[in-house]
């Protein structure tokens, strides 16, 4: 067993991932590093990572597929994980090595994640050539699966098929029964040049749904902080980036929530506290251009370092989705895919933990709500539940818990058993008077109501001969409701 979880949150999760050169906590981002030129010492590095990766293609073509030490070679401590060279091929259409030597060669390099020489594609690729890669892909595959016990590596495979769902459904079933120690996702770069964040995590959600639950999966090229969080929400426990290089030649700096030109900074000091934003912003644009790219570069590599701090303990605090709703305003795609995500929210409701060891009260928004695990929880539970009556009443209160409001003390006071007491909810729609309590029932604040809780209990109120509701609107079709002015004329019809 080469991967541990220890605390989960929606779909996410921290494990720990054991390698022949140590424990990588996920989840975890190995930052991209050129075994020709690194720009950026490692000693820079790992002063936020203690994990790298890099293309052992590169590396097999300097050395002329001789083996050399890797972490000698780069200097570097750590756990090292290295790509096959797959990316050259979506860049450059091909590579000049074969599939089952480059896998081999990364073993005895040294690695300790190594990933195969899959077939990737961006998402313009025609269906029939995606088709091919796919297939392509699933054979190398195989191959490599068979010789999985003679690597002294774990070994990455990539599940190919971009924005084709039958293809990423296909991949992600037939790699899983190969029994690789990793997964990934491939060629989402393309995707995520384009900010096109709605796209990759519907991708990431259809592998989640076909792919081995318990190993990790990786996905590739994802470095900015904006799509971190969702991902790992949704089971991602690996990433890899040159971003924080790649922006910094660019003089773009990232933030937390955005990027930001040095061009279109108008104050005096940049908005953040690592040692490039203490730097006034009139000495970065004078000071050489080598200079100002290793500060931005290092700024990069500590904001991706605190943003996977932040996911962390989001995960243990329980409060992963409360992050999401804060990081969706800062992108109309990421807002668009919170809102949708009641699509997939039976997969969520079964990864998501029904408790954590400090529960919190949770806060609900009403255009996300019913994207959210615990309202489909409470729901597929009251399936289960019996009516206790043939009459209900359906009342609305401000208190909570529920059962301890003045009108309902009060009302069991004048019907006793006669009718069963329902409470209507915003978020969760009907709840039992003998469900009040039990988290997060009663544990929660909302902001406006979720047309799906409306709907629930049209379904949960169907089960009853008479409905009385004191202060609540429920059209119901096909039945007769009873509209209380008072909590004693109640009693009345009961």
């Amino acid at each position: 067993m080469s991967f541990e979880i220890v605390a989960k949150d929606i779909a996410g999760r921290i494990g720990l991932l054991y390698t022949k050169s140590g424990v990588v906590e996920t989840p975890a981002l190995f930052p991209v590093v050129d075994p020709r030129r690194q720009e950026v010492p490692l000693e820079v590095v790992e002063k936020y990572f203690n994990q790298v990766i890099t293309n052992a293609y590169f590396l097999y073509r300097l050395t002329g597929g001789k083996a050399v030490d890797i972490k000698k070679l780069l200097g570097w401590r750590g756990v090292v994980m290295t790509d096959s060279g797959a990316y050259q091929i979506l860049r450059y259409g091909t590579v000049e090595v074969d599939p089952d030597e480059i896998l081999y060669f990364q073993q005895k390099i040294g690695s300790d994640i190594g990933v195969i020489l899959d077939l990737p594609f961006d998402y313009e690729e025609p269906y029939e050539s995606a088709l091919l890669k796919v297939e392509e892909t699933i054979r190398r595959a195989k191959r490599a699966a068979a010789v999985l016990k003679d690597l002294d590596m774990l070994v990455v495979a990539p599940i190919q098929g971009a924005l084709y769902t039958d293809l990423l459904i296909r991949s992600a079933k037939e790699l899983s029964k190969l029994g690789f120690h990793i997964y990934a996702i491939g060629s989402p770069t393309t995707l995520l040049e384009e900010y096109k964040f709605d796209l990759i995590l519907k991708i990431v959600l259809d592998v989640k749904l076909n792919m081995m639950r318990e190993a990790p999966l990786h996905l590739f090229g994802a470095g900015h902080p904006l799509v971190l969080p969702f991902a790992v929400a949704l089971g991602v426990d690996l990433f890899d980036s040159a971003s924080y290089i790649l922006y910094a030649r660019d003089d773009r700096i990232i933030l937390r929530d955005r990027t930001l030109r040095l061009d279109d900074v108008k104050t005096e000091y940049l908005p953040c506290s690592t040692k490039l934003c203490y730097t006034p912003v009139k000495e970065l644009r004078e000071m050489p251009k080598q200079e100002r790219m290793m500060l931005i570069a290092e700024h990069n590599l500590a904001v991706l370092r605190e943003e996977l701090l932040e996911i962390k303990q989001r995960i243990y605090e329980g409060t992963l989705w409360e992050y999401l709703e804060i990081k969706a305003r800062a992108h109309p795609a990421l807002y668009r895919f919170l809102k949708n995500l009641h699509r997939y929210r039976r997969l969520l409701e079964e990864y998501d933990p029904e408790t954590h060891p400090d529960p919190h009260g949770l806060f609900f928004f009403a255009d996300t709500a019913s994207s959210r695990p615990e309202p489909m929880r409470h729901w597929t539970r009251m399936s289960h539940v019996s009516a206790l009556s043939k009459k209900a009443v359906v009342i609305r209160v401000n208190e909570k818990p529920y059962n301890r409001s003045w009108e309902y003390i009060y009302l069991k006071g004048i019907i006793g058993d006669r009718a069963h007491i329902l409470f209507y909810d915003p978020i969760f729609g009907i709840i039992p008077e003998e469900l009040a309590e039990i988290y997060p029932l009663s544990q929660n604040e909302s902001e406006g109501e979720d047309e799906a809780a409306r709907a629930r209990a049209y379904e949960w109120l169907d089960r009853y001969d008479v409905i009385i509701t004191y202060n609540v609107d429920i059209p119901l079709v096909n039945k007769s409701v009873i509209k209380a002015s008072s909590l004693e004329e109640i009693a009345l019809y009961v």
